[in-house]
């Protein structure tokens, strides 16, 4: 009887386990075309065939598991790379993203590196998508996305990616609101401020109205030696009319130093047809960090558009332009202060 009774609840384990699901899933995306950029080199204008202008070329491997009761386990391990080459992105294998989590009626946590809360914030207010415009970084190339923190003067991550992060996201279904929220261990013996990172994105969706707050700090030096944390603080706002979708974009970036740095976008998306849509965008900087006695760096400004068309639901092509005016003493996008800086693309995109 005693030996019945152990089978039948060695056979309900194994069963469990049985009923487990588990799916592993390749995916990527292909992106190449062509740039023509003069951004004030004294050598002229230069063309050539660049990777991941509308999206970052890559190759992902991403997994889920059930463990029941609503729990679940995942994964991603996502590397980037350069269509024109060959070659790897970022100098990392997994650079893009190499995470591992859980996610169930509480939200989700991740462990590892990705993308910080603003850049994301970015990725789903800016129309360009941060890409088309700007070397492949959209708008927000015009920003501070996080991805600065380093640990005895280096860099130990990089633009807009954070690493030794734990990431928080609510679930999604909080009334239209949600929230994430990210903190990088600087990972200095001694001092938990070195090379620390924190980010925290608010959101509020509705209908067609979506509205938008963000936080970030890098600390950008070893604090044993010199603390410089920079911080940026953001607003945004978009409304779907069907016929067009505008957005606002607001950011203020300070240091601990002397950075002041305002911006903002006016920018608007309009669908031509039902595979086809135009970005148009107007950004302006003012930045107030002195660089001498009664001079600051100045302002900056830039106009650009943009055309996408659907070939199929993974294919399309597109086009943009970019034209940034600045002040003598500011050096946005340029090889040398005051330069204007002008840039075509054209490319085509594949994901899988």
């Amino acid at each position: 009887m005693k030996k019945s009774i152990f089978a039948l609840a060695l056979m309900s384990a194994f069963s469990g386990a049985a009923f487990a699901q588990s799916t592993v899933t390749i995916y990527g995306v292909v992106d190449v075309g062509f740039q023509s950029l003069d951004n004030g080199t004294p050598a002229g204008r230069f063309n050539k065939i660049q990777s991941g202008q509308e999206a970052g070329s890559r190759i992902g491997f991403k997994g889920v598991e059930d463990l029941g009761g609503g729990l679940k386990a995942n994964f991603v391990l996502e590397q980037g790379v350069q269509v024109d080459t060959g070659e790897s992105d970022q100098g990392r294998t997994f650079g893009r993203r190499s995470t591992v989590g859980l996610s169930g009626d509480f939200g989700a946590v991740d462990f590892g590196r990705d993308k910080s809360p603003t850049l994301k914030y970015f990725d789903n207010f800016d129309p360009f998508g941060s890409a088309l415009i700007n070397n492949g970084n959209g708008v927000r190339a015009l920003y501070f996305v996080g991805g600065s923190a380093t640990v005895a003067g280096v860099n130990a991550n990089s633009t807009g990616r954070v690493s030794n992060s734990v990431f928080y996201y609510t679930p999604g279904n909080l009334s239209g609101f949600s929230a994430a929220a990210q903190y990088g261990f600087g990972e200095a013996a001694g001092d938990n401020s070195a090379g620390r990172s924190l980010g925290l994105t608010l959101g509020y969706k509705v209908d067609a109205l979506e509205v938008g707050f963000n936080y970030l700090k890098d600390n950008a030096q070893d604090a044993k030696l010199f603390t410089n944390a920079k911080k940026g603080v953001s607003v945004a706002a978009s409304y779907d009319f069907g016929v067009a979708k505008p957005v606002f974009i607001y950011q203020k970036t300070t240091d601990d130093l002397t950075l002041e740095k305002k911006a903002y976008t006016l920018a608007v998306t309009v669908p031509v047809a039902a595979n086809s849509k135009v970005f148009a965008g107007f950004t302006q900087l003012k930045n107030d960090t002195p660089v001498s006695v009664g001079k600051v760096v100045g302002d900056a400004k830039q106009f650009a558009i943009a055309y996408n068309y659907n070939l199929s639901k993974r294919t399309d092509l597109y086009a943009a332009f970019a034209r940034l005016t600045q002040d003598s003493t500011s050096k946005e996008l340029a090889a040398v202060n005051g330069a204007t800086v002008k840039e075509l693309t054209a490319g085509v995109r594949h994901q899988f």
